[in-house]
């Protein structure tokens, strides 16, 4: 198999939580922290999750009765700091939050002075790193790009972009509007490496039903789809197999990767500081073999990004920053910043992402 584009490590935060669902009910109020004057219009909601509101006149919120999950509420309001609040959702239910926001400090930030062509260049830059490079990133739009601004990285190779409001994604194949509020971005030209990562709200598309065919192709395959299979030691039945690259020297020649057959038991283990977390141990790094054939594969096959014969499948690998990592019992992770993607994943990005609530119908 031929690529054409260069393949790059991808790291992608969404603020983890654990997947435990609980019926509550909860209210707030959103106020000035100075002033303790009430916000309107400020944005609460849970996140990676399409449960949200807007607070009113009186700077007041409620969510009756909702299926939640055991996630962060994110406050927001235009000009004032982010707050995050941890919750549990076995203690939440019938809770009172004052949400005290503080003005934003103003931070003076490089902004590049782009020319327009220079622009134009830079934000297909972005959206194709941020957006990915899957029929799911074709069919989406980015409402407000002229909010998103550039800044200089660490090194000449590398342009960071940031947005003060969330970016606005309308997704016509997944059936999302998804509201991205981008905590940072940045790229390096010489690696293709892309890191990423913030707070996400989405909105349906109307009737959710109408999607539901999109949305199932779109998980079978992703790394979501991979861990659940994983924890629950059913990759042979969600057509998986996975491997250790373990590196290795052969007398005469340059150190090369050999691929070791393991299984989920040999690698899982239930974690022993909480309930309901899951630990992998790897030593080195996992080769995942997907079986099957993505509906992403025939996209990008059409748009000559892969050329040559093209096996039935993908590969796609993880590699653990310690020697292991821990996702909860739904498959999320519970640090993703312990991990590194590559291979056919990193085609896959925010176009491609499902709420960590979804479940296959």
């Amino acid at each position: 198999m031929h690529l054409n584009v260069r393949l790059f490590s991808f790291f992608l935060l969404l603020f983890s939580y654990t997947f435990s669902t609980a019926q509550v009910s909860i209210s707030g109020k959103v106020v000035n922290d100075e002033t303790g004057l009430p916000l309107a219009g400020a944005s609460v909601y849970f996140n990676n999750t399409s449960i949200g509101t807007s607070s009113n006149a009186k700077g007041e919120f409620s969510f009756n009765s909702v299926d939640l999950l055991n996630t962060d509420l994110i406050v927001t309001s235009v000009g004032y700091d982010i707050l995050v609040l941890k919750l549990d959702v076995s203690t939440l239910n019938g809770k009172y939050f004052l949400c005290r926001l503080k003005i934003k400090e103003v931070q003076l930030k490089e902004v590049l002075v782009l020319s327009d062509t220079k622009r134009r260049n830079w934000l297909a830059v972005f959206k194709r790193n941020f957006l990915g490079i899957t029929e799911e990133a074709s069919r989406s739009t980015l409402l407000n790009e002229n909010d998103i601004y550039f800044t200089r990285g660490r090194d000449k190779n590398t342009f960071n972009a940031y947005s003060d409001t969330p970016i606005v994604i309308v997704n016509r194949m997944l059936g999302y509007k998804v509201y991205f509020q981008l905590i940072e971005f940045s790229f390096d030209q010489y690696s293709g490496r892309t890191y990423f990562y913030g707070f996400t709200r989405y909105e349906e598309l109307g009737d959710k039903k109408r999607w539901t065919r999109n949305r199932r192709k779109a998980y079978l395959g992703s790394s979501l789809h991979f861990f659940r299979a994983l924890i629950k030691n059913q990759l042979l039945q969600e057509g998986y197999d996975i491997y250790i690259l373990k590196a290795v020297k052969l007398e005469g020649s340059s150190p090369m990767d050999m691929a070791v057959t393991t299984t989920a038991s040999q690698i899982v283990a239930p974690d022993t500081a909480r309930m309901d977390y899951y630990r992998i141990s790897v030593a080195g790094k996992l080769m995942v073999q997907y079986k099957k054939d993505p509906a992403t594969k025939f996209f990008l096959r059409s748009k000559v990004v892969i050329q040559g014969n093209i096996p039935v499948g993908f590969r796609s690998f993880i590699m653990p920053v310690k020697s292991y990592f821990v996702v909860d019992k739904n498959g999320v992770l519970d640090n993703p910043l312990s991990v590194e993607f590559s291979g056919y994943w990193v085609y896959e990005k925010a176009a491609n992402l499902l709420p960590y609530n979804y479940q296959p119908e």
